[in-house]
């Protein structure tokens, strides 16, 4: 639990509302959808009538509408609970939309066994829409999204790479029969502005919607961080971690001597180019401030230690996994008709585009419009490079004039994402904190993680920290769980936390950051929350009550949600439930150097004793003995243990002796 650290906590005493209701007021307010590369910052800066504010109520609110605000409304109005959801770019999706990171970073088991049903959902029906577009017509649509268009980029950096905008239209649908049924109330182009808190109960969040000019008052019973900042923390006046934490505090062997809180990771504008001379492509001036940058864009990327590696622009080089242009591809024209996709479309998201400043979290809105403004600027310079600088693979001179950005990909007049990629933010202080112990390859000998007793998600991903203070780090990790504890706000009785806000270092954020995982904790949190209010407890004590923990941990997996690691448990199989909490609770042996489940395989003599004695399941000394003398293990030997085995017959396979165990666990 984090009370063995010595807090090192941020207060950002100006911004700290008081712990009571707040009437909307005339401070300047940022609207990111209003940062220009191009004039004065503080252009962006909105002051807003004075004026009463809409009182809504909501079982959840949610602030911040990216991939876990998301995933964790999606889970909450599962249960038909209201959910109040806010989010302050025109489009839901974060990172993987309005940010225009639309390359997810999935681990090679993420179609099988590697992420929740609901993500592979998502993924699905990102594929089939490129499906409609396909070139081989006689592929079935089953085959084209199982073959070519498995990854319509054709992009290197993942399995799949994609454009913004149709993504953000299929997180829309998924979310639209809660809207038209009420469940969901959603608000974009929407900030939060001030909370009232009593004590460790918050009561309201004070929003301001820029596009209709009104302020929200939202009640709930429960709150959920899902900002890309950690604002929701920052205005709730409760402690928070922000940038590399000291060694002292986490006791990681990588963190810093002395705490470093304005080390956070460079945030990123992703762009769209292709080989477009349409009216709605166009080209980049040179922006403001050019030549500060100039000596960041490079094909060459810096791995550490001495290695540098020179990329192609186009040209795949021998020892290198592909070329600049392919390495984030959202569309590989080669599949797909000429009508619909006539050349490459590629998302550029480089070394050379990421922006370090550490104002963009100050709490200072003046400040944060100058970070944002400066961010646009190294992104459009970088996009002005390319078409005019970059040496050519073909050494005849430097540029591709041909290449322009599509502002329509990003929903953007200058073409730019929304808001840009934000790796790191402030973090709540949660009941556990993830460490850098918990699941380096240097620290876990066996085939997973860290394996916490309050497992409600997994997720795979290196550690990997794009610096600003620091020498880049990266470090593989093992496959992880994500802990109950470390979504759970220490200091508050009802806020929980989601994507890059939660219970995480400075270092283990850069495992957790991911799309997968984000969506992963955020459907956690939503089902969480859905779980207390249906059994009417709380959060803090289903985390603390193995039995409560065991029956929101069965709910999660019967929605097609992994708990625990296995790379032969497919999502949506038929024990699937039954082998996530024979792993979460040690029901069953495991290979230490296997993520093997082997739900067909048969059970020993041991297991079954060693899974009885696992669940408290009390066994008499001379069956446990007899049991032991056989070579395996067959339905009619449980008999005598008094438990029905009803029809069964045959030798016991460890997938349907966990889903009997899981039968028999309420009958204790």
């Amino acid at each position: 639990m984090s009370g063995k650290f010595l807090l090192h906590t941020v207060l950002l005493a100006l911004a700290l509302p008081p712990l009571h209701a707040q009437q909307p007021t005339t401070k300047p307010l940022l609207d990111v959808m209003r940062i220009s590369a191009e004039g004065d910052a503080t252009a962006a800066l909105v002051t807003p009538k004075a004026g009463p504010a809409r009182d809504v109520q909501c079982d959840i609110v949610i602030i911040g509408g990216g991939l876990g605000g998301v995933s964790a409304a999606l889970a909450a109005v599962n249960n038909h609970d209201t959910v109040c959801l806010t989010e302050p770019t025109l489009w839901v999706g974060g990172q993987a939309t309005s940010q225009g990171v639309s390359a997810f970073d999935d681990n090679k088991y993420i179609d099988t066994t590697g992420g929740t049903a609901s993500y592979l959902s998502f993924s699905r029906r990102i594929r089939e829409f490129y499906a409609q577009s396909r070139r081989d017509k006689s592929l079935t649509t089953a085959q084209a999204i199982a073959g070519p268009i498995a990854n319509p980029g054709g992009c290197w950096v993942g399995r799949l790479c994609f454009e913004p905008a149709p993504a953000e239209k299929i997180l829309m649908q998924m979310l639209q029969p809660s809207l038209e049924n009420k469940h969901l109330k959603l608000w974009t182009h929407t900030a939060p502005v001030s909370v009232d808190r009593d004590g460790r109960k918050l009561r309201s969040v004070l929003a301001y919607d820029f596009a209709h000019q009104q302020w929200l008052r939202l009640h709930g019973k429960y709150f959920v961080e899902a900002t890309e900042l950690g604002d929701l923390i920052a205005l709730s006046g409760l402690p928070y971690r922000v940038g590399a934490e000291a060694q002292s505090e986490t006791h990681e062997r990588n963190a810093p001597a002395v705490a470093q809180p304005h080390a956070s990771q460079s945030f990123t504008y992703p762009f769209v180019l292709a080989a477009d001379q349409s009216t709605a492509a166009h080209s980049v001036s040179k922006p403001t401030a050019y030549e500060s940058f100039l000596s960041q864009y490079t094909m060459v990327v810096d791995y550490g230690h001495g290695k540098l590696l020179t990329y192609g622009f186009y040209e795949a080089r021998p020892g290198l996994p592909g070329s600049f242009w392919v390495y984030r591809r959202s569309v590989d024209a080669s599949k797909f008709t000429p009508a619909d996709y006539p050349t490459d479309r590629a998302m550029i998201n480089w070394s050379s585009n990421d922006h370090c400043d550490s104002n963009l979290l100050s709490g200072d809105a003046t400040l944060e419009a100058h970070a944002l403004q400066d961010a646009k600027r190294q992104s459009l310079g970088f996009a002005w490079w390319i078409e005019n600088s970059v040496p050519r693979d073909d050494h005849t001179g430097v540029g591709y004039a041909d290449l322009k950005i599509l502002p329509a990909e990003m929903g953007s007049s200058d073409g730019l994402s929304q808001f840009p990629y934000i790796r790191e933010s402030r973090r709540i202080i949660p009941l556990r904190t993830i460490v850098e112990e918990d699941l380096a390859v240097d620290f876990q000998p066996g085939s997973r993680a860290q394996l916490y007793p309050d497992t409600v998600g997994i997720g795979w991903y290196p550690i990997d920290i794009h610096s600003c203070e620091r020498q880049d780090f990266v470090s593989a990790s093992k496959p992880y769980e994500i802990p109950l504890g470390a979504l759970i706000a220490r200091d508050a009785d009802n806020l929980l936390a989601v994507g890059k806000t939660i219970g995480t270092t400075h270092i283990t954020n850069g495992a957790y950051r991911l799309h997968p995982t984000e969506w992963a904790d955020g459907e956690a949190v939503g089902a969480t929350l859905a779980f207390s209010l249906a059994h009417h407890t709380t959060p803090q004590q289903i985390e603390s009550t193995p039995a409560q923990l065991q029956q929101l941990q069965l709910s999660l997996a019967q929605l097609g949600h992994p708990i625990f690691w296995y790379d032969d448990v497919n999502v949506g199989s038929e024990n699937f439930a039954a082998m996530q909490m024979a792993g979460a609770r040690g029901w069953l042996p495991l290979g230490s150097n296997t993520l093997h489940g082997a739900p067909d395989a048969a059970v020993t003599p041991d297991d079954v004793v060693k899974a009885f004695a696992a669940d408290n399941i009390s066994v008499d000394v001379t069956f446990a003995a007899s049991l032991r003398a056989k070579n395996q293990v067959a339905w009619e030997d449980l008999k005598p243990l008094g438990f029905a085995i009803g029809s069964r017959t045959g030798v016991i396979h460890r997938g349907e002796f966990a889903a009997w165990l899981l039968q028999q666990i309420p009958q204790k």
